[in-house]
């Protein structure tokens, strides 16, 4: 009936102990973001969302250490309120015989974690931008388009593919598999709480199964925006590969084409005709190529605009309110 009070003080603090340990696992998953997401620094390639990246895992890292401190208090209390209720089953005892108290002080087996909530190593796929090739004949290939008014291919081309991608790969799996553990954290308190609930009841019960619906929402939406995280970082990377092999494809082409169009260039008239034509071609594709750069950074400031938003997901303002010894401690 409302405003009566039934527990089971074996389940109580078996409760209690998986409100504890999830704590733990938030605590380990910031350790583990911290070692294998130090930082952003992926190359120039991806140097447009560095420090938009860095500001995210940074509060990724603050969110989990944060919540891994108010779910210990959360389990505190638990632990403080089933210390009372056996105090005062104690005291009922004592003024009414042994043998009206049913506490015998065990802990509940049934609070065992189902879900795995430690993450696994991140896989390093050992992806690689491919290699732009500076032979004898890039130097030649920049004296031409010089010649012929174009830009400098070093800088214009070459400098802004260059980075470590597999380094990303390595952190999107971070993220990935955080994400999942993240999961199982929210998966063993939504088990946990739906057990206690059976057998502890009353306006305490009530107020700690509400304080814990909170966390489950909470590690939810982030369970989810890690995997977003992961996901992003995966599509920049593709980007890049293939912005990246752009390149490597368009200087290849270059050079072949000009040590073409040099041979003809002995030929009076129609060699140097053709050596005109061909600085045009090679200067258009220069430029085709400086248009699909510029719609990949396009991209990665939209990418950077995402993870401005899912930082701000990760402010302290999105935690539940601690636990200041709630649910009848006091």
């Amino acid at each position: 009936m409302d405003g009566q009070l039934r527990v089971e003080l074996a389940d109580l603090r078996g409760w209690a102990g998986q409100v504890d340990r999830a704590g733990d696992d938030c605590a380990y998953l910031a350790a583990y973001l911290r070692t294998f997401v130090p930082d952003g620094d992926f190359g120039r390639i991806l140097s447009l969302i560095t420090s938009e990246y860095e500001q995210l895992v940074e509060r990724a890292h603050t969110w989990l250490e944060e919540s891994g401190r108010r779910l210990g208090t959360a389990g505190g209390a638990l632990h403080l309120c089933a210390a009372r209720y056996a105090r005062t089953d104690g005291l009922v005892a004592r003024d009414l015989g042994p043998a009206v108290s049913a506490d015998d002080g065990r802990v509940s087996r049934r609070f065992r974690d189902t879900a795995t909530a430690t993450p696994v190593a991140p896989v390093c796929e050992g992806e690689v931008l491919p290699v732009v090739s500076l032979g004898w004949g890039f130097e030649q290939v920049c004296d031409f388009m010089a010649h012929w008014g174009g830009p400098d291919l070093r800088a214009e081309l070459v400098d802004l593919v260059a980075g470590d991608v597999g380094k990303a790969l390595g952190q999107a799996s971070a993220w990935e598999h955080a994400g999942e553990s993240l999961a199982a954290v929210r998966a063993n308190l939504v088990v946990g709480s739906a057990a206690a609930a059976r057998t502890w009841q009353g306006r305490a019960a009530t107020s700690a199964r509400d304080h814990v619906q909170e966390w489950v929402d909470q590690l939810g939406l982030k369970s989810d925006a890690l995997d977003q995280v992961a996901q992003h970082l995966r599509d920049a990377v593709t980007q890049a590969v293939d912005v990246a092999q752009l390149v490597a494809d368009v200087i290849q082409q270059l050079i072949a084409a000009v040590a073409a169009g040099y041979g003809f260039a002995a030929i009076p008239i129609f060699g140097q005709v053709q050596l005109v034509n061909k600085g045009k071609d090679l200067l258009r594709l220069v430029l085709d190529a400086r248009k699909v750069i510029l719609v990949f950074w396009t991209f990665l400031v939209a990418l950077r605009d995402c993870f401005v938003l899912l930082a701000d997901g990760f402010s302290a303002a999105s935690l539940p309110d601690a636990a200041e010894l709630p649910w009848g401690t006091r």
